[in-house]
């Protein structure tokens, strides 16, 4: 049985592996940024709507707040990534 010397991939270039891994971090920090921007106008609109729970029912305040809060944990992940 014969071995063949490995190959070694030219001067510059990127294992095919590492390629792939530097465009999914690329596309990521893309999706992070994109989603960024609308989901603080929901969470600022929200916590705006908020601030006058007084004039709303109170199904309304407990959907507005639970929105709230989901948008803080998406916000969250958004940022831990």
């Amino acid at each position: 049985m014969r071995v063949r010397p490995s190959r070694a991939p030219p001067p510059g270039s990127l294992p095919v592996g590492r390629r792939v891994n530097d465009d999914v971090e690329q596309r990521i920090r893309k999706l992070q940024h994109d989603l960024s921007n609308p989901l603080a106008a929901v969470l600022a609109e929200t916590q705006l709507l908020l601030l006058e729970t007084e004039s709303y029912d109170e199904e309304t305040v407990t959907s507005l707040k639970e929105i709230e809060g989901l948008a803080r944990r998406m916000r969250d992940m958004i940022q831990d990534s």
